[in-house]
Parts: structure tokens; sequence; C-alpha cells
């Protein structure tokens, strides 16, 4: 798993050195020994619907950025803050469209060159939108993308 994981990192932009010590450590869930942060890139493309994620992890802690950009619909973009444990990273994504930021709990899973969440029906949940059914709804892939 380490050696897909270094794979998964590759076209971010840090040298191997660093590669290889982030491979290691967000694969265990902890803090880089580097101290460095590692930013990856996803991208997913359906037709004409573009969705892109920016993810900036040092150890356990992620900051990043979230745009799911249909084409011909209101488009929905935000900040994501979070926490990486064991390939998942539990977040918030303040998503702004439509006129209206609200805070949506969102669950991204770490799968080799890509991440993934699902996405459904929501319901308020003390202050934040969550879904009411996690196991259910759409599942977002999107692939290891070159950061631009």
């Amino acid at each position: 798993m380490p050696f897909a994981f270094l794979i998964f990192l590759s076209g971010c932009g840090q040298s191997s050195t660093k590669k290889e010590a982030a491979a290691d450590s967000t694969a265990n869930g902890s803090a880089s020994t580097t101290g460095l942060p590692d930013t990856l890139c996803f991208r997913q493309v359906v037709g004409r619907d573009s969705t892109i994620l920016h993810l900036v992890i040092k150890g356990s802690t992620v900051t990043g950025e979230l745009s799911v950009l249909p084409f011909e619909k209101d488009r929905a973009r935000g900040s994501v803050e979070g926490t990486l444990t064991n390939h998942q990273i539990q977040a918030v994504w303040q998503r702004s469209g439509e006129g209206v930021t609200q805070p949506y709990e969102v669950v991204f899973t770490m799968k080799g060159d890509a991440v993934t969440w699902r996405e459904g029906e929501r319901i308020e949940k003390n202050g934040k939108w969550v879904l009411k059914n996690p196991e259910q709804g759409y599942e977002y892939v999107l692939m290891k993308a070159d950061c631009q």
C-alpha cells in the first residue's frame, strides 16, 4: 500500500524524499516527518460537468478548496477544513452556491489515486448540513490530477 500511495503523491511537485516521507506518514494517518504540507489535487469530469478538489495536508490537518461545477446549473464552491485519520478526511465544506454559504459535513475517503465521497439528501443537524443517509446517494470519484 505505501508504494501505491507514493505513486498517488507523485504529480504534485514535491521532491522524491518529501513524497516518500509524506506517503509513509499520510498512509499511517500521522504527521509528516518533514513538517512541510503536501498538496494534492483531484478532478472528475462527467460530460460537461467538472468537480475539482485541492487539498493541503500537514500532518493530520487538511485544508483546501472544493468546486462542483455542473454545466448550465448552479455551481458550488468553498473552503474545506478537516482531519485525516486512516485514509479518511472528516471535513466541513463551506459550500457557497446560489447566493448562500452553508457548512456541509463531508467525509472524503482516499483510495489509491482517487478520493471519493457521497452526496445526497441532507438535513440540518447542529448547525451543519449532514447526509440523511450516508450510505446512499451519488458517489463522487475524483482521480488525482496535476495541481495548477
